[in-house]
């Protein structure tokens, strides 16, 4: 009696299968879309409500991912026009958007803005309307446009309207200068695409300043959000032997793994050999990094295979934790992309980053501006040495 129940509830299933309308995504998508339109307590825009659909269908496979609507890559990928900003490096965090960083000089700095706070309004527009990529372009324009922007500071409830003036902004992604002791410092704000070139210019006229004498190297990375994953394998390259493992990269596709070794043909570096050769010091040198949660992508690579190495000191806080790399891929139906992570890569052995970053040597947290203890910390360690 059991068995026959079994095959009739089977039976019936079955049934009421066959009867089951075949399942059509876009149908099921402009019935919820009209549904949205008809009955919802705001009125609703279908272009902006397509746009939020596939960025969370792109954001349900990278977190970091986007959907770039037509104006955002035009403005951030595409735009052979003057691009002007206001001079911000931003962070997301808990769908909140706040200043990194402020480029010296720049038309953010002279409104006075400064890290931490948040950005809460654009032009009147709610940034918690917004995503990542639509701030950015929101903040850039044409040259001396002005931008209305609502600003909330730390410790504060209310917010403030500060108006900026866009210009364009030159920014030195990598700065340098000497310490007592022959003690080099090389802040990298972000791995740019000729990273490799400003590092060894940078050195160099170091080098030749201090008479063909460093004694120790501090690399600060501190709130370096990545970048060129390639220039992350570069600079790493400097401070390593000729031949030795960088970093193992594998993608879902078994034929695309790959370990990029430290030679000028894995990391674009052909044409600076010479400058290559002329810093070989460097390979050798009392070298300590500096980090903080803010340091991610290509400062991961450069921070966890020094470290590996024993190579260098690492003085901060723990990294992001990002060991993914993003491959942009325009769409032929418009004129428009997503941006997601395609592949992953792990240290010469084996080990990721992901989700715990970079543990330092020497764990110190910055705890004001003016008392910069991870950079005394790096001096007191290379001092000893």
């Amino acid at each position: 009696m059991r068995r026959f129940f079994v095959l009739a509830f089977t039976l019936l299933s079955m049934l009421n299968a066959a009867n089951t309308p075949a399942y059509d995504p876009a149908t099921l998508y402009q019935e919820v879309v009209q549904k949205i339109k008809d009955e919802s307590i705001t009125s609703v825009d279908e272009k902006r409500l397509m746009n939020r659909c596939l960025d969370g269908m792109v954001n349900s496979v990278d977190p970091n991912g986007r959907y770039l609507n037509e104006e955002e890559y035009e403005t951030l990928y595409l735009s052979s026009k003057a691009v002007a900003g206001v001079g911000l490096f931003l962070a997301e965090k808990h769908n909140h958007i706040f200043v990194k960083s402020v480029v010296d000089h720049s038309p953010a700095q002279k409104a006075n803005l400064q890290k931490d706070d948040e950005i809460v309004q654009i032009d009147g527009i709610l940034v918690r309307d917004l995503n990542f990529e639509e701030v950015v372009a929101a903040l850039r324009g044409s040259p001396n446009t002005k931008v209305k922007l609502g600003i909330l500071k730390p410790n504060s409830f209310k917010s403030i309207e500060v108006q900026v003036m866009r210009k364009v902004v030159t920014i030195d992604y990598i700065t340098s200068l000497m310490f007592e002791g022959d003690i080099a410092y090389v802040k990298v704000s972000s791995f740019a695409q000729n990273a490799l070139l400003e590092m060894l210019d940078d050195i160099q006229y170091l080098y030749n300043l201090q008479h063909n004498k460093l004694d120790g190297m501090i690399l600060d990375l501190r709130d370096n959000p990545g970048g060129y994953f390639i220039s992350g394998i570069a600079l790493t390259s400097l401070f390593l032997e000729k031949d030795k493992p960088i970093i193992n990269v594998k993608s879902r596709h078994k034929e695309e793994k790959k370990q990029y070794i430290n030679t000028p043909q894995d990391y674009d570096g052909m044409e600076y050999v010479e400058k290559i050769e002329a810093l070989s010091f460097l390979k050798t040198i009392p070298l300590v990094i500096l980090v903080n949660n803010d340091s991610s992508g290509s400062s991961e690579i450069v921070a966890s295979v020094l470290q590996e190495y024993n190579r260098a000191i690492i003085i901060g806080t723990p990294t992001f934790g990002k060991d993914t790399f993003a491959t942009l891929f325009p769409l032929s139906t418009t004129s428009s992309a997503v941006k997601f992570a395609t592949a992953r890569w792990s240290t010469p052995k084996g080990k990721s980053v992901w989700p715990n970053g970079v543990t330092p040597n020497i764990e110190v947290m910055q705890e004001s501006e003016e008392d910069d203890k991870p950079l005394s910390e790096a001096l007191r360690v290379l001092k000893k040495k």
